[in-house]
């Protein structure tokens, strides 16, 4: 679970998980949801800076192809500072990116993250990997952004996964779907979910927008979690 927070705690640090490729994650999809995820970010960041109740600001993310990058460039756009959890050694993780334009993306992203920190994850067993850096990025945040279909997860490390953990972690959620990219939904602390029902993860989850998403936040630095 992720650690109390205060009102006097200096940082705010929000994870990702979500799709990678189409048709999951279509391509047109991926400006909009960039931008919007932008205004998002810059609202929490104005909210928490008038509110003195966070110094810093930092994404959290595996930098995988789609979502994790959409959400790790959103983030350096609006001031936030990265730290990439890879889920093996970089060199290993490099292989999991099919095309020379994809892993160059990756290294210029590694190179603006403040923070890297490489797993060993197993190369024989990457969904356990993939799973174990989800769970780590959960044990580190107090906001995570999911770019989710809103389907069961296809495997271990899903993002149905991670998005079901962290709303029984008590961890708010911010979900959009690929389809919609110009609208989202949250899951404030607290709202509890059948385990594996996915029906009942959504309903954890209300419409918001940039300053609703923001307002909670600053909720949420304000308010001892437990």
């Amino acid at each position: 679970m992720s650690p109390p927070r205060h009102a006097s705690s200096p940082s705010l640090r929000i994870g990702v998980s979500g799709h990678r490729v189409p048709p999951k994650l279509p391509e047109d999809s991926e400006a909009p949801l960039r931008a919007l995820i932008e205004r998002m970010l810059a609202a929490i960041v104005d909210t928490a800076r008038k509110a003195k109740t966070a110094k810093a600001f930092v994404i959290v993310s595996s930098l995988a192809e789609g979502s994790d990058r959409i959400v790790a460039a959103a983030g350096l756009a609006a001031g936030f500072a990265l730290q990439a959890i890879l889920p093996f050694a970089r060199a290993e993780y490099e292989r999991d990116f099919e095309t020379e334009m994809s892993r160059r993306e990756f290294e210029t992203l590694l190179l603006r993250a403040g923070d890297v920190l490489e797993l060993d994850g197993a190369a024989d067993q990457r969904p356990r990997a993939y799973e174990a850096a989800g769970l780590f990025m959960l044990a580190n945040i107090e906001v995570l952004i999911a770019i989710w279909d809103g389907a069961v997860a296809a495997g271990i490390g899903g993002t149905a996964q991670i998005v079901e953990r962290a709303v029984a972690d008590g961890i708010a959620v911010v979900w959009i779907e690929p389809t919609h990219p110009n609208a989202m939904q949250i899951s404030r602390p607290g709202a509890a979910a059948p385990a594996g029902a996915t029906a009942g993860l959504k309903s954890t989850f209300r419409p918001a927008d940039a300053a609703t998403v923001a307002r909670a936040v600053e909720d949420l630095l304000t308010s001892p979690r437990q």
